[in-house]
């Protein structure tokens, strides 16, 4: 059974979405603060949280980066004002691995709670029956991305990736020398379709670069390829 835990003040959401997600084999908890919140994902086991980003004591861009120093890997879907882009494209860079705009339907966020649940069930598997010691190397970048264990490291220091940002470096790395469109990567990570207007790709690439300490004026690792998408150079 899923555990999903709501930090968001509004309680009748809460009854809702706990209502909702009975029979939809998803164990539903909630807080109304974000302390609240933190503490319950620190003292109980959690698979994914889904965070408010206008709430008391304070926003849920904070919110997001505490629960990141808490727990890098937890999966963090931000609940955002309709047609708030900058909000959005915030908590995508704060470490937040998807989002979904209020007023939203609740099968639609079911519907992302599984799409990113299928998505770490494949990892487990993959975990299970991949040979030992299978790695992605990039001898150019000093980059080893050990698929086993999920961990990355660049010039021989580990780097701190959510889990979007290291299927996301996966695929990139695996197609080197090859562009991907960004309709593709939005497929391979997050299982959706893309939208021409959605600016969220461009921010995981963004995340990533930083973290590779690749310029974003001139890219020497991830390149983009205006008017289609991205290629990671060999």
């Amino acid at each position: 059974m899923i555990q999903v835990h709501m930090i968001d003040d509004d309680e009748d959401m809460h009854d809702l979405l706990s209502d909702y997600f009975a029979d939809e084999n998803i164990a539903f908890s909630a807080s109304s603060t974000p302390s609240k919140g933190l503490e319950y994902v620190k003292s109980h086991a959690v698979d994914l949280v889904i965070l408010d980003f206008m709430m008391p004591e304070m926003d849920g861009f904070e919110t997001c980066r505490l629960l990141r120093t808490q727990n890098p890997l937890l999966p963090i879907i931000m609940l955002t004002a309709k047609k708030d882009d900058y909000n959005r494209i915030i908590g995508l860079e704060l470490g937040a691995d998807d989002y979904i705009s209020k007023p939203f339907n609740p099968r639609e966020l079911l519907a992302r709670i599984k799409t990113i649940m299928r998505r770490f069930e494949r990892s487990l598997q993959f975990q299970q029956q991949a040979p030992p010691e299978n790695k992605l190397f990039s001898e150019n970048h000093e980059l080893v991305l050990n698929l086993d264990a999920r961990e990355a490291m660049h010039q021989g220091q580990p780097m701190e990736l959510t889990t979007t940002e290291f299927d996301m470096l996966h695929c990139l790395l695996e197609n080197a020398g090859i562009v991907l469109t960004r309709d593709a990567l939005m497929s391979k990570v997050r299982g959706l379709e893309f939208d021409a207007f959605d600016r969220t790709i461009d921010v995981f690439v963004s995340r990533l670069r930083q973290k590779l300490g690749d310029n974003p004026r001139k890219p020497e690792i991830i390149k983009t390829i205006r008017g289609v998408g991205y290629l990671f150079t060999k």
